[in-house]
């Protein structure tokens, strides 16, 4: 839904005469499995290809508040960041 929501948004501007893009590595991607998986940005593989130097942090679930109140603390959260600048390039 979010990928629609902003294609909407894109079209209403164009057709409203203001220039209009997408930029979909900033649109979330959401899998409703349990547990549910989502992310945004870019992938290692494209980092990679992209020769983008990056680094990888992980912290798992259960040293997330939210998790630990509702019980359900299995899983992690990884991101990515640009090696030198810091800048996020994924959340996962």
């Amino acid at each position: 839904m979010p990928t629609a929501e902003e294609e909407a948004v894109a079209l209403a501007e164009l057709l409203s005469g203001i220039e209009s893009c997408v930029d979909y590595n900033v649109i979330p991607a959401v899998v409703y499995t349990q547990p549910e998986v989502a992310s945004v940005g870019f992938i290692e593989s494209q980092l990679q290809a992209a020769n983008i130097p990056y680094k990888v942090s992980k912290s798992p679930f259960s040293a997330n508040s939210r998790a630990k109140a509702v019980h359900e603390t299995e899983g992690f959260v990884k991101l990515l960041s640009h090696q030198e600048t810091g800048l996020v390039l994924l959340i996962l």
